[in-house]
Parts: C-alpha cells; sequence; structure tokens
C-alpha cells in the first residue's frame, strides 16, 4: 500500500520519486555533484537519487533540495500536502514520543548493521522509514543506510526544519538544514479521514 493510516493521519507510505510539479512542470535532474551545487547557488529546484544511481528509486525515493518544496508550484496531488514539524510530532506522540517512535518508523530492513547492532526498527507503525542519507550541498552524498532525513514545510531564512531518524537510536530529531541540501519528503494528507485508495501512490497517480 502506498498510503498508510497512523492514528488521524494520513502519510505516503514510500518515500516521494515524482520528476514534476503538480501542474506539469519539469524539476531538473541532476547527474553529477558540481551541477547539484550550481543548480543549488541559484535556487533551482532539483532532485537527484543517491549516488546518481537510479536502482535506489524503489527503496529509497529521490532526494529533493528545498527549493522544490518552497515552490509557488505544489509538489503535492490534490488533498496532500507537505508535513509540518507539528505533524511529525503528532505522528511520533503515537508511539511514545520523540525519544521513543524512531524504532516504530525505521523500517525493519536496509538499516547497517555494526558490531552486532542492527540499525532496523520494527515498523511497527507502517510508516517505513528507510535510511536513504542525503545530499550535501556541494554535492557530497553522507548516510546511506545510516539515516532517514525528510523535509518539512517549516523553514527560516537560510535553512529549513528537517526531521531525522538515525540507525542507533530510537529517537525522532528535528535538526535544521541548509535548504541547498537533498533530503527525502514524505507526503500527509491535509486534513480531516482520507477515503481513498490506499494503493494510491503519488508518485505515479497524479
Amino acid at each position: 500500500m502506498a498510503i498508510v493510516q497512523i492514528g488521524s493521519q494520513f502519510w505516503t507510505k514510500e518515500n516521494l520519486a515524482v520528476e514534476s510539479f503538480q501542474d506539469g512542470t519539469p524539476i531538473t535532474e541532476c547527474s553529477s555533484s558540481e551541477q547539484w551545487a550550481e543548480l543549488a547557488s541559484t535556487n533551482t529546484p532539483a532532485w537527484c537519487y543517491y549516488n546518481f544511481d537510479p536502482s535506489n528509486e524503489e527503496e529509497y525515493g529521490k532526494l529533493y533540495n528545498y527549493y522544490v518544496v518552497s515552490s509557488s508550484k505544489s509538489i503535492a496531488p490534490s488533498g496532500f500536502r507537505m508535513p509540518s514539524l507539528g505533524d511529525y510530532n503528532e505522528l511520533a506522540s503515537a508511539f511514545g514520543g520523540n525519544s521513543l517512535a524512531g524504532k516504530r518508523l525505521k523500517n525493519n530492513t536496509n538499516w547497517n548493521t555494526i558490531r552486532r547492532q542492527s540499525g532496523n526498527g520494527d515498523n511497527q507503525s507502517g510508516f517505513t522509514g528507510n535510511p536513504s542519507g542525503y545530499i550535501k550541498e556541494n554535492g557530497e552524498f553522507w548516510d546511506f543506510g545510516w539515516s532517514a532525513n525528510y523535509w518539512t514545510s517549516d523553514s527560516g531564512s537560510i535553512d529549513a526544519t528537517s526531521v531525522r531518524l538515525y540507525w542507533s537510536n530510537t529517537n525522532v530529531v528535528s535538526i535544521p538544514a541548509n535548504m541547498d541540501m537533498g533530503l527525502a519528503i514524505r507526503l500527509i494528507f491535509g486534513s480531516g479521514s482520507y477515503t481513498g485508495s490506499l494503493d494510491f501512490n503519488p508518485s505515479q497517480d497524479f
């Protein structure tokens, strides 16, 4: 299923993987670190695969800079929207709060293991958080297998608020992230009860 109900919320179950805004305007694909940094310097909405490798899309979706989120053109199909930090906090509260919910939000596979310590969660929530890592402002990739990082709709003048799950703990942490970075995106149903198909895939079914 592409949509999962968690408490009274309805979340996309996979990371977003669209290549255009809702009106059909293409979002620029980056295929090199140099191109990523160049587009970031002009605040151009852009996306890439982790390591520029298309085989990562099925499990991990795409990574987007914040200019995709802040654009006046919507990335979300009708009825859905970018989640706020408050939405993520409500999500975490359903599983013991921000210090405990990470285990319930992380997928039960794909996370790295070191010294016999597994980073996998139990995915009790159905959120299926995968460790998609991120791309830095300069186009360097980091943390694949170690962290899941999601944009929120909350932002300041330079940074935007992101939410992180990390392999070695159960925390759901909010941290500022430079808008030039590339993180994953999840969507949430706007308000009220979602009555559509749980098989709806916002990455394919615009």
